[in-house]
């Protein structure tokens, strides 16, 4: 059994097609490292959920489930078209929240690629950073930030924050209750 698991991730490696899951807390530049992936093929933000057609953006946390369950079924409706690349363009600040796209990836035939922001003050962020350096970072954040996260919204993202996450890991993820 072990073999045919390496057989599959080593097929899934080597396609030439590619879903590219990306993660980062609010104005940490993630859309603009995800258009830039994106392009020649499609990028699937739940964010779109909640923008309006004259450009501006309604969050409702309601909906967020919903939301995400419509993000979800364009990226599955995009692989079975064969589109790629694909961008997942969400926080994804843990590994379950990764998940259905990782499966969804894999069933048919994806590499899969976890990406975070290139953007200087992201990439500044490590797991060591103490408490008054996150503080500072997620300032930042804020005042990079397009949809009015809040500052403590920003905060409770950077600290629930999972670090070098893994196609595999997101797969065996669970969500937490």
């Amino acid at each position: 059994m072990l073999i045919y698991k390496k057989a599959v991730y080593k097929k899934l490696a080597d396609s030439q097609k590619v879903m590219y899951i990306m993660r980062g807390v609010s104005g940490s530049g993630k859309s603009t490292t995800a258009r830039n992936l994106g392009a020649g093929g499609v990028v699937f933000s739940t964010d779109d959920y909640f923008s309006q057609e004259k450009g501006s953006y309604d969050f409702n946390p309601s909906k967020l489930g919903v939301a995400h369950d419509w993000n979800k079924d364009r990226a599955e409706q995009a692989v079975r078209e064969g589109i790629s690349p694909i961008v997942i363009d969400n926080t994804n600040t843990q590994a379950w929240e990764m998940q259905p796209y990782v499966e969804i990836a894999m069933n048919h035939g994806y590499r899969i690629k976890i990406v975070e922001p290139t953007s200087p003050w992201w990439k500044q962020f490590n797991p060591g950073m103490s408490k008054e350096e996150l503080s500072e970072l997620a300032n930042t954040l804020y005042e990079k930030g397009t949809h009015g996260v809040p500052l403590f919204a920003i905060e409770k993202m950077l600290e629930r924050w999972e670090h070098n996450v893994t196609p595999m890991q997101a797969l065996r993820a669970k969500r937490p209750f």
